[in-house]
Parts: structure tokens; C-alpha cells; sequence
């Protein structure tokens, strides 16, 4: 009988038993006891299908008082992670108001007339279902009544109030159980706070550490039946001013000129653009040195990933707590961020190879009082690249030293006379770009060199290393000019390749008819890059500097400053890290904040955790968790361009993590209820534990 009734319901739900017809009739609000007792008897016989409900009821939405007070009952044995029988669902019922309309006979009809709880989420919806037709019925003729008695209200009240009391019905779907009473509530907080004054040890920690320190000091914790929602706006509290510089694929642009679509180049190579732009109004900005002297500017909510030689994991601090820790000796020049990877710029067609514009820059003679261009040179191989790389048919001729011109070969005839070339391609590629006729101390980088992509930037920085740097014997790189501009063009340029680049300023001498006289004002450069980085192509060079020198140094945090009040905004970008580059090539990072705590949660307490994630697949999840624990670069994790070092911290983070007990769900658009459900019916699994 009972599994005829289970397929009747669920072939037609429309028709509840062979009654309902007459019922209708007889202006009987609608319900279908059936539905209830075949949903009450399926949670009495696996409690593990409450989870399937979803929050969809609650004892109001059934017909019969006594079934109201059952699942009632259920409800609250279940939450408290106590099994809901007949015996144990009876005792409670007794205890209840209205208990002596439940039989434990009638218990045990319910649990022996369904056969299973496979279609209780269908049962549940009829009984939803015939709950709002009663509901709506009820809101309609309370709207009735009230167009034919107003009772002074206008008929645009009276029909605010209809949309407001119809509205709500279809929201109520989502309603939790009736308001608790405070008293009751009272008791279980006194007895709690008994339990934490009585335990063991000292810490404040009284629920499971997150691992994000101020955190845990405000919160104590994750604490047992909360439901913890993160959540926020991509690129939220990154506020800038409007004038602060964001580097795009064509160069840079002001953060108040960006628009939604803007491609803007990002800290790995990969695709990104502008996907929001959120205006911040008045804030006041603070201005951020870094050790090497680069700058950026922001507000005091603005995030960085920040790391410190004790801690395991890169650290996401706010610019206002980073204030904070920079005032204690502990901090002070430890903090430090990523430098980029390099791997943005344009392709265009740059007129002067990268290289040769480098070496011209660094010991060549650009000013118009010399007829022919120069170049300054000692080295075999110096004079062999610039011969090849020149372009424009030239060559170099030996003027006199170590000086060279550089000329056509156009100028000698095939008869070996001398003759005039009508036009020199190579000054006038020269001239386009700015820099002929420009003398030592205001030569400078033109900008599309300084925005090319990664292959002709490094080519350029090798063409001024080759030809005035140096390697100090502690391994350090150094360049010297007298030209303002070039330093700090030349800055810029080794910054851009993920290098560290400071600039000294340097008081120059000379002897004149026998007096000691004040020369111009020179820049040295000192400059650090990461292993394997190939700063120079003259293998003399390349020689000197040590194999074995890997120790790059840190872009630490110099300091925090007020500097401003000025209008900023926030941007949203379509790269899966959330980062882009602004002032100096200073990466700003966008914070997992969740993934950290699961993190922390999963390795450092040892319990279950559950990862739900609406935006991003498991699989770039994994990789998160993989980089985050293993300290390894997630650009370089996802182009497989892993160094020596890092093979092996990948490798034992692999095995920590199989270790644990991290489940991650991709499923998008979850509400809460859908959440906690799902949260629920997995900590069953894991015997009521979850981290």
C-alpha cells in the first residue's frame, strides 16, 4: 500500500490521494497528509536524508498540528547530531506541547508505510507547495479585505502592501525555523563559558586556528556551528589615487584613464584585462618605499603579499598593519614582495637592434660634433657583435685606440675609391628615436624600448652591460653614467626584468692647470637578479660573474608614509591571480584568504575541510594549495619552468597534502542553505567532525 502511495505521489503530484477532489469541493485549505506522513516517515528511517531537504521546511509549512510537531522534533534531534527514531522521536514528543497527539503507534506507521526515503525531496516540495497555496490564499483575502476597506490607505499603499505580502511568500522558501526565546539560549552560553574557564591550558584560542594571527585574537577562532561566508569584490580595498601608473600592453596609463576592457600586461605574461572599475571617492593615500627606491601609492586597506624569513607561507597584511610591523626592530627591512616576471611588451619593430642601441648608449659618442657615430671598445668580440648586429649595411672602421666609427660600406666603391652614400639609414633610424645628438649626460632609453616585450628589453640591458658594467667580486652588478635620465632609465629597465635596482648618487673630480675641480654629478647603479639571470653576453664577463652567486636580494619594505588626500578607485582584472602591475613594477596582490584558512585548518589542525568554490575549477585550486605550501611561484608552476630548488619542496608538499583531508567542491551559484547541507552530509561521513 504504501509503495503504490509513494508512486502515486510522485507520478502526480497534482492528485494527493483519491479525497483531495472532495476536500477542494468542501473549500478545504489545500494539503496533502499523505505527502507529510511519507516525509516524516523517510526521516525516521534515514536521518541522513534531512540533508537532501536543504532548508526547504520548517514545522509550519505542514497541514496537521501533530506532524508539525514531529518534524519539529526531528529537526532539532538532527541538528543536535542525535538520531531521530521512533523511541527517541517519542520521548521527545512527550516533553513537547501538544505531545499526547502523537501516539509511538502512529511513529511506527509512519517508519513502516514508506518504504524509503528515495523521494523524500519530492514529498518535501509537495508539502512546501500546499503550505504557499495556503499561505497565498490566506495574503489574498487579507488583500481583499483591504480593497473593500482601505481604511483611509491609497490605493498606491494598498498595493505596495499586496506586492510586499505576495513577495514575501516566494522569499519565506528560504526561511529558518521561528525565533528562539533568549532564556534557554542563556543557559547553553553560561554553560559554555564554564567549559572554557575549566579547561586545560592557557590560550585564547577556543575553536580552530585559521592561522592569520589577528584574526584568530578577534574571532578565538573558528567557532562550532558557525557558518563562516567569505566574501567581497575582486580588487576591493586596492584602492589607488588616480594618478598612480598601471602598465598596460601599450606602456603605462593612469589609473584614472583606465576603462573596462583595458589590456593590461600582468606578472606572468598571461592574458589580462580590466573587468570593473570602482570609484573610492576622497582617501587618504600613503606613500610605500621599498629598499631599492622604488615607489607606490595607496590607501591603508590596500593588501600585499608579503613574506618574512621565519614564516612558512607568504603572508596577506593590509598597508595599515604593515605600518604597524615596520616600526618594530624585528620587521624593520625584513618584509619584503615578489618582483615580476618580465614577460609582457610590445612586438612591434624597434628601428635600432635592442643590443647595439645598448652598447651605443653605454660606450658610444652620440653628439653631432662628430661626423660619424662612435663606439668605444677594447674587446675582439665587442667589435664582432656590432658588426653583425648593426644593420643598415655597416660596419666598423678603427679610428684611432680603442675608437671606432661606425660607417657604410656604401662609402667604398667597387672600385676601391671613396664615395659619398646620399643617405645614412642607420643616423636616421638613430635620429627617429630621439637619441642622436644626444652627449653623455643627457642620454637616455627612448620609451618604446623601455616597452618592448622581454626578448629585446633583455637585449638592451645586455648591450649596456657589455659595455659599461661590472661585477664586484661579491657578485653584485654595477653600471655608471653621467646622464640623470639614462640612471634612471636603465633602473627601470633591470626592474622590469624582476631585478633589484638601486641608484647612488657620485661626486666626480678632475685636475685643471693644476687645480682640483668639481666634474658633473655620476649614477651608479647596484643591481641583483634572481639565479640563471643572463645580465651580460661578453663571455669575460660572464666569466667573472659567480656560478654559484644565488642569493638575490629582497625588495624589502623601506617604508610607510601619509602623503596625501587624494580621489582613488579600485580596479577588477580578468587575471586568475588578481594582480596587476603599477609604480616601479610593484606587483600588488589579491589575497585567497579562504584557501589559506583551509590551508591552515588541514595542516596545522589536522581536521576534514571542505572547499566550496564558486569561481574557480579544483584543478586551479590544487595548484594554489600546491605553490602556497610548497613556497613555489605559481607563474613558474604554471608554465612547468620549475628551478632545481624547487623540484623538491613540490614534491613534499604533494605529500603533505595527500595527507590530508581536503575536499573541494566546484559546484557554482550555492546558496547558503544548499552550502550547509552539503557541509552537513560530508562532516557525516567524516563522523560528525569538520574542520
Amino acid at each position: 500500500m504504501a509503495e503504490s502511495r509513494s508512486r502515486s505521489l510522485m507520478s502526480n503530484p497534482g492528485m494527493m490521494g483519491s479525497g483531495d477532489a472532495a476536500l477542494q469541493a468542501l473549500k478545504v485549505p489545500p494539503h496533502s497528509v499523505e505527502a507529510e506522513q511519507s516525509l516524516l516517515g523517510g526521516l525516521l528511517i534515514d536521518n541522513s536524508s534531512w540533508d537532501n531537504l536543504g532548508g526547504v521546511l520548517n514545522d509550519k509549512d505542514f497541514y496537521r498540528p501533530e506532524h508539525a510537531l514531529i518534524y519539529k522534533v526531528i529537526a532539532r534531534l538532527v541538528g543536535d547530531n542525535h538520531p531521530a527514531d521512533v523511541i527517541t522521536v517519542y520521548d521527545a514528543v512527550k516533553s513537547e506541547q501538544g505531545g499526547d497527539l502523537v501516539s509511538i503507534d502512529y511513529l511506527n506507521s509512519l517508519a513502516q508505510n514508506t518504504p524509503s526515503a528515495a523521494n523524500i525531496k519530492g514529498y518535501a516540495d509537495i508539502v512546501r507547495d500546499r503550505s504557499i497555496l495556503r499561505r497565498l490564499i490566506e495574503v489574498s483575502d487579507s488583500i481583499v479585505n483591504s480593497a473593500f476597506v482601505p481604511e483611509g490607505r491609497t490605493v498606491r499603499t494598498l498595493l505596495d502592501e499586496a506586492e510586499s505580502r505576495i513577495l514575501q511568500i516566494g522569499e519565506e522558501g528560504s526561511r529558518k525555523a521561528d525565533y528562539l526565546e533568549i532564556e534557554p539560549l542563556l543557559r547553553t552560553v553560561v554553560a559554555r563559558i564554564d567549559e572554557l574557564y575549566n579547561r586545560q591550558g592557557g590560550s585564547d584560542i577556543t575553536g580552530i586556528a585559521t592561522g592569520f594571527i589577528d584574526l584568530d585574537k578577534q574571532t578565538s577562532g573558528l567557532q562550532k556551528g558557525d557558518l563562516v561566508i567569505v566574501a567581497g569584490r575582486p580588487s576591493m580595498g586596492k584602492a589607488q589615487p588616480l594618478d598612480a601608473k598601471v602598465k598596460t600592453v601599450d606602456g603605462w596609463k593612469l589609473m584614472g584613464d583606465l576603462r573596462f576592457g583595458d589590456r593590461i600586461a600582468s606578472v606572468d605574461g598571461r592574458h589580462s584585462m580590466v573587468t570593473g572599475i570602482y570609484p573610492q571617492g576622497a582617501k587618504q593615500i600613503y606613500k610605500v618605499t621599498f629598499s631599492d627606491g622604488r615607489e607606490a601609492e595607496c590607501c591603508d586597506e590596500h593588501l600585499w603579499r608579503v613574506m618574512y624569513r621565519d614564516w612558512v607561507a607568504p603572508k596577506v597584511i593590509n598597508t595599515a598593519r604593515l605600518m604597524e610591523m615596520l616600526s618594530c626592530v624585528r620587521y624593520k627591512n625584513r618584509l619584503w614582495i615578489d618582483p615580476v616576471s618580465g614577460d609582457f611588451g610590445h612586438s612591434n619593430a624597434l628601428p635600432i637592434n635592442p643590443w647595439v642601441l645598448g652598447a651605443l648608449l653605454g660606450d658610444g659618442t652620440l653628439a653631432l660634433s662628430h661626423g660619424s657615430v662612435m663606439f668605444s671598445t677594447k674587446s675582439p668580440e665587442l667589435i664582432e657583435r656590432m658588426n653583425a648586429l648593426a644593420g643598415y649595411e655597416m660596419e666598423l672602421v678603427h679610428a684611432n685606440a680603442y675608437d671606432w666609427r661606425l660607417v657604410s660600406k656604401a662609402r667604398i666603391a667597387s672600385n676601391g675609391q671613396r664615395q659619398s652614400v646620399p643617405t645614412n639609414y642607420f643616423r636616421s633610424a638613430l635620429q627617429d628615436i630621439g637619441v642622436l645628438g644626444c652627449r653623455s649626460f643627457d642620454k637616455y632609453i627612448p620609451a618604446t624600448y623601455l616597452e618592448a616585450n622581454k626578448t629585446s628589453r633583455l637585449a638592451l640591458f645586455q648591450g649596456l652591460m657589455d659595455t659599461d658594467g661590472w661585477i664586484e667580486k661579491w657578485g653584485s652588478i654595477r653600471f655608471c653614467t653621467a646622464s640623470k635620465q639614462l640612471s634612471e632609465d636603465v633602473a627601470s629597465l633591470a626592474r622590469s626584468l624582476g631585478g633589484f635596482c638601486s641608484i647612488a648618487q657620485k661626486q666626480t673630480s678632475y685636475s685643471y692647470g693644476g687645480e682640483k675641480k668639481q666634474g658633473r654629478l655620476s649614477y651608479v647603479l647596484n643591481m641583483s637578479f634572481g639565479p640563471g639571470f643572463q645580465a651580460f653576453t661578453l663571455p669575460e664577463k660572464k666569466e667573472r660573474l659567480r656560478s654559484t652567486w644565488d642569493r638575490q636580494r629582497r625588495l624589502t619594505f623601506k617604508s610607510i608614509e601619509p602623503s596625501r588626500v587624494a580621489q582613488a578607485q579600485c580596479i577588477s582584472v580578468s587575471h586568475p591571480d588578481r594582480t596587476y602591475i603599477t609604480n616601479d613594477y610593484v606587483v600588488t596582490h589579491n589575497t585567497a584568504f579562504a584557501l589559506n584558512i583551509a590551508e591552515n585548518v588541514a595542516l596545522a589542525e589536522g581536521l576534514p575541510v571542505v572547499v566550496f568554490s564558486m569561481e574557480m575549477s579544483g584543478e586551479q585550486l590544487a595548484a594554489r594549495l600546491l605553490g602556497s605550501v610548497g613556497r613555489v611561484d605559481q607563474g613558474r608552476m604554471r608554465t612547468g619552468k620549475l628551478q632545481d630548488d624547487e623540484w623538491p619542496r613540490v614534491t613534499d608538499a604533494i605529500a603533505r597534502l595527500s595527507n590530508t583531508q581536503i575536499l573541494i567542491d566546484e559546484t557554482g551559484s550555492l546558496s547558503s542553505l544548499e552550502l550547509r547541507a552539503r557541509a552537513r552530509r560530508i562532516a557525516r561521513n567524516f563522523g560528525g567532525t569538520l574542520g
